[in-house]
């Protein structure tokens, strides 16, 4: 495992497997933390599905923009993580960590081209740069240019064209055409499949083909072992909710594409209790009826702060489906720290599949299972929004095995901001762990962690709300490090009487798994 010194960022931006020594953070008494990330897991038309993707917006272009190349278009229908995308779009979402899954027996799609013998064998291969394993649609055309040297003209199903001139199959040539596409296309890798051709002439290739797919069918359903994933501790290749942990400790809000089922979602949850965010499980498959029994009782087989469950399928105003574990994790990552998803109006959203009454809004309140309703816009414009119902995500039992009966809202947040700030601590005190505390240390790292909380009960910035309401810290004279010197922090939330008790309980060092 490579060491990392002197780094002056933020971990959380760093690749996994970074193991960061002593790490310096900046000087000032100002705390910025990164945007909220997104993590989801499921089913793509294109894409990899042996590695996860991590897209984040730019100035210039919108994050649906930058994975368009590699998991394909946004949609209206067909694959549900295609049609996530769409709300992405119009929820303004701007960082996410993608996992593609694929069920049994999928095919891998590439270009193979034909060399110019008379009796032609394989010369040539064309594949996506970014590496899909399937529905990647791309045609090749080769025109013939000289004895040994030919012109390539590559068109990509995502309105990519790319033409090389000159080139040849000749290794040693700086016109090879392995190095000259590899080098500068940005979508299309090549391969040379080493032709048995004598003759550099007889070795180029010689077709016009469109790709085509070979070695099975994707066609197999997914499964809940497919969203789990699995991990080979020998290659080391991860897919699944597995291959979200990788970047665990980036996400903040994940879910699954529009899949619920008992063994998967409690991976999920174990996820968001392992790295400290936020987990979404239920989808329409999970409706309440007259009675909501099958509902209810589901909710009633996982007791965790890290899971919210949500009911109901939502649609966009273009017809784009999307779950409510989904559709609860955008507004939550979207919104504002300080407010829950209640706060935020999804006006992109056309309909439910299910509207509900006053009395099974009710129930669901009661029974701590979210959904999105339909409500008055606050525009005073008489235009009807979606937002959430409720936002539900509390334990059903405390710490002491009792039912818990406080019924405030916003306890999804609540929790989301606990993680939030425990996060921070870590960056806040990273210049002292691993070090053995002198007295000024000790006074300096106090009056550095209260000035953090100051800003968050009263941000020096006067546009920016308060976080907190109020906030109390116990730190330990007699300790030698960091870790033990930071004792207990109580975070008073707003619109709560409960006091939470945040427990800064970092190593020496900060390690990225």
């Amino acid at each position: 495992m490579p060491i990392l010194r002197g780094f002056t960022g933020d971990i959380r931006t760093m690749p996994p497997d970074i193991y960061v020594n002593e790490m310096p953070v900046p000087q000032e008494e100002n705390f910025t933390m990164p945007d909220f990330v997104l993590g989801f897991v499921g089913e793509f038309d294109r894409g990899p599905i042996n590695e996860y993707i991590y897209c984040s917006e730019t100035p210039t272009k919108r994050m649906t923009e930058l994975l368009r190349p590699v998991l394909g278009e946004m949609s209206d229908k067909g694959c549900k993580g295609n049609q996530l995308l769409t709300h992405l779009h119009m929820a303004r979402a701007k960082k996410a960590v993608f996992v593609r899954i694929l069920g049994n027996g999928y095919a891998t799609a590439g270009l193979t081209l034909m060399d110019s013998q008379e009796m032609p064998t394989p010369t040539l291969k064309v594949s996506a740069k970014y590496p899909g394993e399937y529905a990647n649609l791309f045609t090749a055309e080769v025109i013939a240019e000289k004895e040994d040297t030919f012109t390539l003209k590559l068109y990509s199903d995502l309105d990519s064209y790319e033409t090389y001139k000159g080139l040849t199959m000749e290794e040693e040539s700086e016109n090879y055409a392995i190095k000259v596409v590899n080098e500068k296309s940005y979508h299309f890798v090549l391969e040379d499949l080493k032709s048995t051709a004598e003759t550099m002439q007889e070795k180029k290739p010689a077709v016009i083909e469109q790709t085509q797919l070979y070695g099975g069918s994707n066609g197999a359903r997914l499964t809940e072992r497919d969203y789990i994933g699995t991990f080979d501790s020998g290659t080391g290749i991860r897919t699944g909710l597995k291959l979200l942990e990788l970047a665990g400790k980036q996400v903040t809000d994940s879910s699954y594409i529009g899949f619920s089922s008992s063994a998967a979602d409690k991976a999920l949850y174990a996820f968001g209790e392992k790295y400290n965010n936020m987990t979404y499980c239920g989808t329409n498959s999970l409706k309440v009826g007259e009675t909501g029994e099958e509902t209810i009782a589901y909710r009633k087989t996982y007791d965790t702060d890290f899971c919210q469950m949500v009911t109901g399928s939502y649609k966009a105003n273009t017809g784009a489906e999307i779950s409510g574990a989904c559709l609860s994790a955008i507004v939550h990552a979207t919104g504002a720290i300080e407010n829950s998803g209640l706060a935020l109006e999804c006006t992109w959203l056309s309909g439910s599949d299910e509207l509900f009454d006053f009395d099974q809004l009710t129930f669901l309140y009661e029974n701590q299972i979210a959904c999105f309703t339909l409500k008055p816009s606050e525009t005073g414009q008489g235009k009807l929004g979606w937002r959430m119902g409720n936002d539900y995500t509390l334990a059903i039992k405390d710490v002491s095995g009792e039912v818990l009966t406080d019924n405030e809202n916003r306890k999804v947040n609540r929790r989301r901001l606990n993680s939030w700030i425990e996060n921070s601590l870590f960056f806040v005190a990273a210049k002292w762990q691993g070090r053995a505390m002198t007295t000024k240390m000790k006074r300096d790292a106090e009056v550095r962690i209260r000035t953090f909380f100051d800003q968050l009960k009263q941000p020096l910035n006067p546009l920016d709300s308060p976080k907190i309401d109020d906030y109390s810290i116990t730190f330990d004279e007699s300790a030698n490090n960091i870790d033990v010197f930071l004792q207990n922090i109580n975070v008073k939330h707003f619109n709560t009487a409960e006091w939470v008790l945040l427990n800064f309980a970092g190593g020496t060092n900060a390690e990225i798994e």
